[in-house]
């Protein structure tokens, strides 16, 4: 069954709902049950612990540097 990450936007916890795709998509916070709620769009697997939320600040990735890539075009400092 699929699961799908979502974050409150009142009390700002994330949360997983395991639900199957012809399920409602109505979803309430698991903690202070706000339908207040916005989906977590992951980019990357989860499991090879990149990252823990795309699109929230968060990453356990190591930041780019002036080598190439990303850090390049922004003088080694991330993205613009």
């Amino acid at each position: 069954m699929p699961s799908y990450d979502y974050r409150c936007t009142d009390c700002r916890e994330p949360f997983t709902v395991e639900r199957s795709m012809k399920d409602s998509t109505e979803t309430h916070c698991e903690h202070c049950g706000s339908a207040n709620v916005s989906r977590i769009w992951n980019m990357f697997i989860r499991s090879s612990g990149i990252t823990q939320d795309v699109g929230q600040g968060r990453s356990s990735a190591p930041a780019p540097s002036s080598g190439g890539g990303c850090g390049s075009c922004c003088g080694g400092g991330g993205c613009c």
